[in-house]
């Protein structure tokens, strides 16, 4: 089954500031019992282990292909519905 990822911070809050302690990676197919898969230093080794986790599971048989939703943030059209 093919599964969804999503990156977000770690966070430390206190008074003076939200400090971001790390990245996680988290299983979202289910939207009601996300799952913690992974946690890193930097926000690119987390999208990239995200992207890895979801290609890796659209290889199980039965499994639909992997959408490859993410697009080039430095493309000015990319992630666009042009016609």
């Amino acid at each position: 089954m093919t599964r969804t990822a999503r990156v977000e911070p770690v966070k430390e809050e206190n008074r003076e500031a939200i400090l971001v302690s790390g990245w996680r990676v988290l299983d979202v197919t289910d939207p009601d019992l996300p799952r913690e898969v992974s946690r890193h230093d930097s926000e690119p080794e987390a999208i990239e282990a995200a992207r890895q986790y979801e290609h890796e599971t659209s290889l199980e048989p039965g499994s639909p292909p992997d959408d490859t939703q993410d697009y080039d943030a430095a493309d000015p059209q990319g992630g666009k519905d042009l016609p």
